[in-house]
């Protein structure tokens, strides 16, 4: 009885009538569109089947079809009990890093095109973290490096990986564009797993003082500076997924040709500094 009470009280969302070859698809094709149009929000449920499969004039089979794709790609969650059924999930980042995953084992991408992306938007995201960024998120990404140095001390090389990735969340944060947020969580996450499956995990201490610099340019505002040592930064780590037949040089010239003139001058004065 209390579950027929919550469906009548459910928002009313009327779909039209699925003529399509696959009629699954078009299922799927109109519940993305209520949630692009904003009338199907996170943590809404959907109908139940048997409602579904009427509004829409499909089988039920088909309506069980479009579920089970939608949850696949990370868009819905069939929750069970009393309070059951499918589920607008959350946003998250892992749904693309999941497609890019998945085109990457496809052969479709390759690891050098992704890193080679991730110069380009991580240089964006540098640029926009001095112009945006304010104290406390500079203060956050020093005590964030801090922790680095201290799990690396430890010999704790989980967390110091998890703090690592946390570096870089912090300055997309710093930028105040929640896509760059995701871009970057993405591109980052798909790398790692292309070099922990080359090799395990390891401490770079020559990225410590990379860091350092990246933040004291980032504090400064000197904008091509700290994109520099982004991109050193990223040559390094970079080379743990990248071949030897020119990918590595196919990286580094991209990210060269983006620099300002005046970064060149930048990359030299953080190996001194690092010296």
């Amino acid at each position: 009885m209390s579950t027929e009470v919550e469906q009548a009280a459910a928002p009313r969302r009327t779909f039209h009538r699925v003529k399509t070859p696959r009629v699954f698809e078009g299922v799927c094709e109109q519940i993305k569109n209520k949630l692009m149009l904003g009338e199907l929000k996170s943590g809404d449920r959907l109908p139940a089947e048997r409602d579904l499969a009427m509004e829409f004039g499909v089988g039920r089979p088909a309506i069980r079809e479009a579920l089970r794709t939608l949850e696949i790609s990370g868009i819905v969650e069939t929750r069970k009990g009393v309070k059951g059924g499918a589920f607008v999930c959350e946003g998250s980042p892992e749904m693309l890093t999941r497609s890019l995953h998945d085109l990457a084992m496809l052969g479709h991408i390759s690891a050098s095109s992704l890193a080679e992306v991730r110069v380009i938007i991580s240089g964006a995201v540098v640029r926009l973290a001095c112009e945006r960024g304010e104290a406390e998120d500079f203060d956050a990404i020093e005590a964030n490096i801090k922790d680095i140095q201290r799990w690396a001390e430890a010999g704790d090389l989980t967390r110091r990986a998890e703090a690592a990735v946390e570096f870089f969340q912090l300055i997309a944060k710093a930028t105040r564009n929640d896509v760059l947020v995701v871009l970057m969580d993405s591109l980052g996450s798909i790398l790692r797993y292309f070099a922990i499956e080359r090799q395990p995990a390891k401490f770079r201490p020559e990225l410590i003082p990379v860091r350092l610099n990246m933040l004291k340019y980032m504090r400064a505002g000197a904008t091509a500076k700290a994109v520099a040592e982004m991109d050193h930064y990223l040559a390094i780590v970079h080379s743990d997924v990248l071949d030897s037949r020119g990918a590595t040089k196919a990286a580094k010239t991209t990210a060269l040709k983006l620099k300002p003139p005046s970064s060149q001058a930048a990359r030299s004065t953080g190996r001194s500094i690092r010296k």
